[in-house]
């Protein structure tokens, strides 16, 4: 990962520290949440944003939506094999190599994430009446 020295306006500081409280106060740990990422995940949605301005000051919400779309959907199904494999690893170091132990734990944990998600969703968007 690359280093760079840059300088903030106080305003955009303290923006992005608001936001680096909010996410801590959610039950984030520092670890997962600091400065750096913040700023890094907001540096990628505006280059994305930038991106398909092209040259004119009109957006182009359907490529934009493609593309986020795509990330996300490259997300979860990356998720979704890490969290395969590990339920894999966790099984064999108990010594329970059985396909049904793994396809219970593979779907217990397959059916948390959902519902984190879920939960994530009526957290963060309004429900249509």
């Amino acid at each position: 990962m690359a280093r760079r020295n840059i300088y903030f306006k106080e305003k955009t500081e303290r923006e992005v520290l608001e936001l680096v409280q909010i996410e801590l106060q959610n039950g984030a740990t520092h670890g997962e949440i600091n400065f750096s990422s913040v700023v890094n995940e907001l540096v990628n949605i505006g280059l994305m944003v930038k991106k398909h301005q092209g040259e004119g000051n009109s957006f182009d919400q359907e490529g934009f939506n493609r593309d986020l779309m795509r990330k996300v959907s490259g997300s979860r199904e990356g998720i979704s094999i890490m969290m395969a494999m590990l339920s894999e690893m966790y099984l064999h170091s108990r010594g329970e190599n059985g396909n049904e132990n793994l396809e219970e734990l593979l779907d217990r944990n397959l059916s948390g994430m959902s519902a984190a998600e879920d939960r994530a969703e009526s957290k963060h968007f309004l429900e249509d009446e």
